[in-house]
């Protein structure tokens, strides 16, 4: 018999509530226990030093280890029935709620047992919502590990389940995705990253976050993503960009893997002077194609390659320094048919507010000057057999003029439009793309030659 589509596991403390911990105060008292025992802290996070030090008195005297631990849990314990009644529902979380409506939810965290459900109870979640939970009850840390993920997983609401995802703000939350895979081989276990500011996405990651969302809901729409029929190209734009191409790959092939049918990662490197090309070619697991430059000739002629190369039944481009990442393609693929092209635009910008104006403005630049109607920020998908029917190769435009002369073909053609919204991130490797005058120069030469070829060509 077949399971639910998806089990979704959540942190409590920063995913559904904020308990609003006085850490320092807990801090304080935990330093001064250990002080007291000849220790002290030494830098590392909260659990792993109250870990240590348990593990070096223990090492000496098993009884005496076991009561340090005890009276240092206790601080801790104190402070999460300090807050618990008092705690605030984390932004998203019943957006969250609502939107695993129906799929089957666990509650997973390292807070004692009666703290949690004090915090539940204070922000109107009722722990029926969660078919189990798995909470610390004793003097010892339940993350990370398998145990507890293990143990969720054994209920009988999540048997024959197909995929498992594990939402956390920590990196011992992803540490316990990481454990869990390890004996539980057979099941596809998922890591999501809450990340409460763009600065922690790479610490996450780095830890074993497989996906990273800035706002906690947006989880949902990962975890309730059916399988799509489709196969899809995607087209990594690349420039220099040795530092993030790898993880680009990653992101492609994870959401390959967990959400299409069918899908092929095509490099397209527009004359690095780095080892880009290296780098990509190095990450392929038999599903990367990496298209060169000998020079660097610019974003639409790297688009222009790209789709050129591409095989699969829909095509996607997307920037290898992950400023908009695969993880958006999931809003596009219910509205794809072959009729029609899918465009976004952003929630939030990725940039300053200095760069969005100047982006604005260009865009006005582009419908005005250029005559050309479409917008769009961020990536499109459209059917491969467009191609043929706009004549790939005599869209000229070089710079980022190139999309919307496409989709100003594709919409001549007759492809219908549907609008998504996705939500960019910031650059977190690499340098820059910063908008230079010869840039700016370059492409308003191109916005004045399309207009020129639109007026001779009504």
């Amino acid at each position: 018999m077949t399971g639910p589509p998806a089990v979704a596991i959540l942190d409590l403390d920063g995913v559904l509530v904020d308990l609003h911990l006085d850490t320092a105060r807990v801090r304080r008292e935990v330093g001064a226990i250990l002080a007291s025992a000849g220790m002290s802290l030494d830098g590392k996070g909260l659990f792993a030093e109250i870990d240590a030090a348990r593990a070096e008195l223990s090492a000496r005297d098993a009884e005496a280890g076991a009561a340090l631990a005890a009276r240092l849990w206790a601080v801790i314990d104190e402070e999460e029935a300090r807050c618990a009644p008092a705690c605030s529902i984390h932004p998203g979380a019943r957006a969250l709620l609502e939107r695993l409506s129906g799929l089957p939810v666990a509650l997973y965290t390292n807070n004692h047992h009666t703290a949690a459900l004090a915090a539940l109870r204070a922000v109107g979640i009722d722990p029926a919502r969660f078919f189990a939970i798995q909470a610390r009850t004793g003097a010892a840390s339940i993350k990370p590990a398998a145990g507890p993920a293990r143990t969720i997983l054994a209920a009988p609401e999540a048997t024959g389940v197909e995929r498992v995802f594990l939402v956390g703000d920590h990196v011992a939350d992803m540490g316990s995705v990481l454990a869990a895979r390890r004996v539980l081989p057979g099941l596809e276990l998922v890591a999501i990253g809450h990340a409460h500011s763009m600065a922690e996405g790479p610490r996450l990651e780095a830890a074993g976050a497989d996906f990273v969302v800035t706002e906690v809901s947006e989880a949902a729409e990962l975890i309730r993503a059916p399988r799509s029929p489709h196969s899809l190209s995607m087209v990594l734009l690349a420039w220099n960009e040795e530092a993030s191409i790898a993880a680009a790959v990653r992101d492609c092939r994870r959401v390959g893997r967990l959400w299409l049918s069918g899908y092929e990662i095509i490099v397209v490197d527009d004359g690095s002077y780095d080892g880009t090309a290296a780098r990509a070619e190095a990450a392929s697991e038999g599903d990367v194609r990496v298209v060169r430059h000998a020079r660097n000739l610019g974003m639409g002629a790297a688009m222009r390659s790209g789709y050129a190369a591409a095989g699969c039944e829909y095509i996607a481009h997307l920037p290898a320094d992950r400023q908009v990442r695969p993880q958006s393609l999931l809003a596009f693929l219910p509205w794809l048919t072959p009729e029609t092209t899918v465009v976004s635009t952003y929630v939030t910008p990725p940039s300053g507010e200095q760069r969005r104006l100047l982006s604005l403005a260009l865009r006005l630049v582009v419908q005005g000057l250029g005559g050309l109607r479409v917008n769009f920020a961020g990536t499109y998908v459209f059917h491969r057999r467009w191609l043929d029917a706009i004549d790939l190769a005599s869209v000229r435009s070089e710079t980022f003029l190139f999309s919307f002369e496409l989709l100003e073909r594709l919409r001549r053609a007759g492809s219908r439009f549907a609008p998504v919204t996705i939500r960019p991130f910031v650059r977190e490797v690499g340098q820059s793309r910063e908008v230079a005058l010869r840039r700016i120069v370059r492409v308003l030469g191109e916005i004045a030659r399309q207009r020129m070829r639109s007026l001779r060509s009504a």
